[in-house]
């Protein structure tokens, strides 16, 4: 559909996101183009900028990240902040997407972070093309021209990993005409190809980065050029909505990408009392055990060896409570004593503390719903969570070898190399005190003397040991929480395991669509864009394995008796 927009009108929304804009006022708190671009060390600065767009929505908390985080069921919460209550809530429901919507930054954000940073890189772009020499001679023009083309690409691509559809615009865009939309896989391809070229002109320059850019990176040109590659890796691995849709990716592509990029990037944290844009939202709340998150019991479950997921599994959901579980080999888990953390397990540049620990309180809201309780939470970010109250500084992931490795693995596992995959997977497993995976995808992973295994596969009530992909799944899961906003749901989203009725994607913020006079729409509840049921089938087992359902079933039994019987005693007395 195309929609007309006249330049003013447009470039304002470019620079703030349409959403919540008079288009007929100018938006006085937002430098002008004349302003912005007002000599050769604003355009750099403005072109410097706009990574900051990029670092915003991977890592700020006034956005996406917290309810895709919790849609995933990696994180759980109650709260109403960041659409967790709402958009987290099963059986899952359609996106509130309204403009009068309390917490609508969930669906504007990203959109208003990454159009104004295309916009600012935009501009620059303009204002070097028409003549205008950064340094003597224009000596840092190229640096520029190259920061200004990755950003682009970049924010392109995050535009279709979030939303269904898209605006293209850089710096050629005739922002009088009539600009039309183009749907995910359309904006993937234009962003793939804008990162090609953005990883091709930084390689024919010269230069280093101001390490203020990317904050404590002084890369030279080249590393500029694999910090792109590597985004090549994460935007065409994550981009699929449906597991069919993820059969079809170039998985040979992506393996050489995540070999090939930059491994690790981490990021110098400032301390935000300052107004310091370098902060990270997700690694100082998102697993901040006494308010804002608990692990998820879908995800936590995975590795329990007492039955309790699988009865919790059992009973209606609204009936569903936190339950104390033990984890058998895997260290990354911790005892159920109030405070206990797990062991300190495949330490990465920026995380290299115990990955979780035991809470014997519940912290959220019973009345919406105590299925969203959990006594479980991560926190391997704990260094940088208490580096000071509510400041927050030091080192930030961004990029982790851990994350492009499962790339890797997933890519072989796709394309029928099983033993590469197990190859990788198993590094993490062994390092927690797991068995190796077998590289036979349809055997189960190894159990234990006692007859635990990890990790069980999601969502299922009979407990089953999980098999290679379920191994990769977990180790997946495991390893990129909160290293950059959308990872984990959008893992989920490609292997089919989201909850039913997950939205699979961000529709158009309401509030532009009013501006642009198109209808408000929405997904997930079931309707369109929603996630089916990933609940693994029901199979008849052996005798054995009924009957050592059975015994579970009756020692519950026994324990629920006995309770009651203790209760009514309480009340003789």
């Amino acid at each position: 559909m195309k929609t007309k927009l006249t330049l003013p009108a447009f470039a304002l929304a470019l620079t703030v996101g349409f959403s919540g804009c008079d288009l007929q006022v100018d938006n006085l708190n937002e430098p002008d183009r004349a302003r912005a671009l007002a000599g050769p060390d604003d355009v750099e600065t403005l072109i410097a900028s706009s990574f900051l767009k990029v670092w915003e929505i991977g890592h700020y908390w006034n956005n996406s990240n917290f309810a895709f985080g919790h849609m995933a069921s990696r994180h759980t919460a109650t709260w109403g902040n960041m659409g967790m209550n709402d958009l987290g809530r099963e059986p899952r429901e359609s996106l509130p997407n309204s403009p009068s919507y309390r917490w609508a930054y969930v669906f504007e954000a990203n959109w208003g972070d990454a159009y104004g940073g295309i916009s600012g890189a935009s501009d620059g772009i303009r204002a070097i093309e028409a003549g205008l020499e950064i340094g003597p001679g224009g000596e840092r023009n190229a640096r520029a021209l190259a920061l200004a083309a990755g950003n682009q690409a970049i924010l392109s691509c995050l535009l279709a990993l979030w939303y269904d559809q898209a605006f293209i615009v850089d710096e050629t865009t005739d922002l009088s005409g009539e600009l039309e939309t183009v749907d995910y896989s359309g904006m993937f391809s234009y962003a793939m190809g804008k990162l090609d070229a953005a990883e091709s002109q930084a390689r024919a320059s010269s230069f280093t980065l101001d390490d203020a850019w990317v904050n404590g990176n002084a890369w030279d040109n080249n590393q500029w050029a694999d910090y792109l590659v590597s985004w090549k890796a994460r935007c065409a691995a994550n981009m699929p909505r449906t597991d069919a849709e993820a059969a079809g990716a170039n998985w040979g592509q992506i393996i050489s990408d995540a070999q090939n990029g930059i491994r690790d990037v981490v990021i110098t944290g400032e301390d935000s009392s300052s107004d310091s844009p370098w902060f990270d939202g997700l690694k100082s709340l998102m697993q901040e055990n006494n308010t804002w998150h608990r692990m998820h019991m879908d995800w936590v479950g995975m590795a329990d060896q007492t039955g309790e997921y699988q009865d919790w599994l059992s009973i209606p959901t609204q009936q569903r409570t936190a339950r104390k579980m033990s984890f058998g080999d895997d260290m990354r888990f911790p005892a159920n004593e109030n405070g206990a953390k797990s062991e300190v397990v495949s330490p990465s540049i920026a995380s290299d503390g115990p990955r979780s620990k035991y809470n014997s309180t519940i912290i959220f809201r019973p009345e919406r719903g105590t299925y969203r309780q959990s006594h479980y939470g991560d926190i391997r970010y704990d260094a940088y969570t208490l580096s000071c109250s509510f400041c927050f500084f030091g080192d930030m992931e961004h990029m982790t070898s851990q994350e492009m490795d499962h790339y890797v693995a997933e890519g072989h596992y796709r394309m029928g190399n099983f033993a590469g995959a197990a190859e990788i997977v198993n590094k993490t497993r062994m390092e927690a005190g797991l068995p190796p995976a077998p590289s036979n995808p349809t055997d189960a992973v190894p159990s234990n003397g006692t007859g635990e295994c990890t990790p069980r596969k999601r969502y299922d009530v009979q407990g089953r040991c999980g098999n290679l992909r379920d191994a990769m799944w977990f180790e997946h899961f495991e390893n990129v929480f909160n290293v950059f906003g959308g990872l984990e749901f959008w893992h989920g989203r490609r292997n089919d395991i989201l909850p039913a009725g997950t939205a699979l994607q961000l529709p158009l913020p309401a509030a532009d669509l009013e501006v642009l006079q198109r209808d408000i729409y929405t997904f997930g509840g079931g309707e369109a864009s929603s996630a089916g049921d990933p609940t693994p089938s029901v199979v008849p087992g052996s005798l054995d394995a009924a009957l050592e359902r059975v015994t579970f079933a009756l020692e519950r039994i026994r324990e629920q008796q006995a309770a009651e019987r203790r209760a009514r005693d309480l009340v003789v007395r």
